[in-house]
């Protein structure tokens, strides 16, 4: 009965990290896919406003080529921090908790 109870437990702080991971992977998921599709159709149909010169040689669609790189790096780069500061520690203590489920 007590092993079963450790057990539960363990099922239940890895299912709060996967939760906590589902929350924040999702939209960024979303945003990214937006961004890339979205940018794929404004260069495939709308040729003419993406040949619109905003800066000398600078168009728009080079801008949100540009943008779309930018887009990249910062959910990469908030990736990162929400990992090292949520997800490790939530891996960590999941990780203990099956491992003493286990014994």
């Amino acid at each position: 009965m007590r092993g079963d109870r450790r057990v539960e437990a363990a099922h239940d702080v890895v299912r709060a990290l996967v939760a906590a991971k589902v929350r924040f992977l999702l939209p960024m998921t979303i945003v990214y896919i937006v961004g890339y599709v979205g940018l794929t159709a404004v260069a495939g149909f709308a040729k003419d406003a993406m040949a619109v010169k905003i800066i000398g040689p600078l168009n728009v669609g080079f801008a949100l080529i540009a943008l779309n790189y930018f887009l990249s790096w910062a959910l990469a780069l908030s990736y990162e921090r929400v990992a090292n500061r949520v997800f490790d520690p939530l891996a960590a203590t999941a990780a203990a908790s099956v491992r003493g489920a286990v014994r």
